[in-house]
């Protein structure tokens, strides 16, 4: 699958498209130079070919010139990358038991520990400038490490006064302008997946976390030896990723400064942002997304976590127990090699499916709908509203299918029929209203991320056509997969034609509306973004599962499975 980004050459030269492979960690350039020449650039290593030309002309791998409208968009952008290599007051352990001088330059399989960590910046596609803080330069030395000193995109800076004084000294400023990814030298199993699948999640914040669930690390390596935050809905290892988007995290870094020796500890981490968020912590009634949330409101910041679905996002390298670890694995990968999927994906058409409700929009449409057409066209069926909650109350009793519960409530608050044309009008203006602030941004992004890398977006929801195809077009989806309505005289009726778009159901109607446009299944990589469990048919026939503002039975299930979680705004 391809994502299109925007780059500025490391010599400061025009800006040139990135065509990336960014799901399997490879990428190239592609694009023109000043004087109109062409350029294809490796940026990675681990194509499937040795040449990128050639591996470009083997995957065939189309560049049509109206792909390159997507360059603007506001989340295509580059971020800088400040790398935390010194070391905390007092004497490391581990250091003094390698003999080094400084905990970043620790040998990991022969190659200092800070090196593997810029190499996996260098080779991510939305990485810019890196810059390398420790006290000393000196710790930041050691065989292996010529390449990246030379490097143009490498600059080293002098720690002072603690971490966040050290990196409030120099964000911001030429050449680290904003946005700043921030990670650490003793994260050696970092891979440009990980830090890409991060940037992707920042999503409209200022600022966001990444972590791992502990489930996530204990399937893959049971006996390691985290820390856990632990709240509501699980507990959370961190995994060294920070992002901050914006100035407005300056208040951020503050506040760093003075809590930073609590990092571990949730108590004590939140209390530094009031008693009673750090009780709800301490209580664990408050689940670790809505405590980052709230602690950012409290510094004026929209504040995020961004869960990672690697295990090895987790492992940091602390006691010599972690550093065995680290060297078994990162052995393990340079013996199976990556597998690369790059030749199948991209013979596969990409189609990326959302849900509508909750996921796409802040809240439920359906009965909002009705309620505001209603009050528009005959407020005096507003006094069937409790009967509707009766017949809400009969479908959790089962007294009522789904399907039947709707049209219903439809009849209730509609009547039996309605012209076409005031069902038209209302629902335009149903739709504008709920264009201004009922749509969440970040579900945007991704729409708009998805069409420019060429995937076939596609909107199926429970929802009813009469309506859903409106609210896609203010999200720019053509393909609609929705609950059919039964017209009549070219009169709305409260029934529904054929079966909800709701469970099994939605997944054979949209499996049926691939197939009405000549697509087959095997021939497709699916994406799918839903909220709730009763997509569960969905999620496990598409190939790539997210979950996006999950239910708590959904949040479970995704975690137990290690599907992408995201938490949009």
């Amino acid at each position: 699958m391809l994502d299109l980004w925007r780059a500025t050459r490391p010599d400061g030269g025009i800006d040139i498209p990135i065509f990336s492979k960014s799901d399997l960690g490879n990428a190239s350039l592609h694009g023109k130079d000043d004087n109109g020449s062409s350029i294809i650039m490796d940026l990675t290593e681990g194509f499937p070919f040795e040449d990128p030309a050639q591996c470009l002309a083997e995957l065939a791998l189309p560049y049509p010139a109206s792909s390159f409208n997507a360059l603007g968009h506001p989340e295509n952008i580059i971020w800088n990358v400040i790398i935390l290599a010194g070391q905390r007051p007092g004497p490391d352990p581990l250091a003094e038991l390698f003999g080094t001088g400084g905990k970043a330059s620790i040998p990991i399989n022969g190659k200092p520990m800070w090196t593997l960590v810029v190499k996996t910046m260098l080779a991510t596609p939305q990485i810019g400038k890196i810059v390398i803080l420790a006290q000393d330069r000196s710790m930041v030395s050691g065989s292996g490490s010529r390449e990246i000193i030379d490097s143009e995109r490498v600059i080293f800076a002098e720690s002072v006064g603690g971490i966040a004084n050290s990196i409030a000294s120099v964000i911001g400023k030429s050449p680290l302008t904003w946005p700043v990814l921030i990670t650490t030298a003793d994260h050696p199993l970092l891979t440009p997946e990980m830090v890409r699948e991060f940037i992707e999640g920042v999503g409209s914040s200022d600022l966001a976390v990444a972590a791992v669930e502990r489930r996530t690390v204990m399937q893959c390596y049971p006996t390691s030896k985290r820390t856990w935050l632990k709240f509501r809905h699980g507990a959370f290892s961190g995994a060294n990723l920070f992002a901050l988007k914006t100035p407005a995290t300056n208040k951020a870094l503050e506040l760093w400064s003075k809590a930073e020796q609590d990092r571990k500890q949730a108590l004590k981490l939140f209390w530094h942002f009031g008693p009673v968020l750090a009780l709800r912590a301490l209580a664990r009634t408050i689940s670790f997304p809505a405590a980052l949330h709230a602690a950012g409101r409290k510094l004026g910041v929209n504040a995020s976590l961004v869960l990672l679905r690697h295990p090895e996002a987790a492992i940091d390298v602390d006691k010599i127990s972690d550093h065995s670890q680290v060297e078994s694995i990162l052995r393990g990968r340079a013996k199976t090699g990556k597998k690369s999927t790059a030749l199948i994906n991209c013979a596969l058409e990409q189609v990326s499916i959302f849900d509508l409700d909750r996921t796409l929009t802040r809240q439920p449409t359906y009965t909002a709908l009705l309620v505001y057409i209603s009050w528009r066209v005959a407020p005096w069926r507003l006094l069937m509203a409790p009967l509707v909650i009766l017949t809400m109350v009969g479908y959790l009793c089962k007294f009522y299918s789904r399907k039947r519960v709707k049209e219903i409530e439809q009849w209730l608050l509609l009547g039996s029929g309605l012209q076409q044309s005031v069902i038209d009008r209302e629902v335009q203006h149903f739709a504008d209203r709920l264009d201004k602030t009922g749509f969440f941004n970040d579900g945007r992004t991704a729409i708009a991320r998805e069409s420019a890398a060429g995937h076939r977006v596609i909107l199926a929801t429970a929802a009813n056509g009469f309506y859903a195809h409106a609210l896609a077009k203010r999200l720019g989806i053509e393909d609609v997969v929705a609950t059919r309505s039964l017209w009549k005289n070219g009169m709305l009726t409260s029934k529904i034609d054929g079966a909800n778009c709701y469970g099994l159901a939605k997944r054979e109607m949209v499996d049926r509306h691939l197939r009405e446009k000549g697509l087959r299944r095997e021939n497709l990589h699916i994406r799918f973004y839903s909220d709730h469990i009763s997509d569960l048919p969905m999620f496990d026939w598409a190939d790539e599962p997210i979950a996006v503002n999950p239910s708590i039975k959904l949040f479970k299930y995704a975690l137990a499975r290690n599907w992408r979680i995201k938490f949009w705004k």
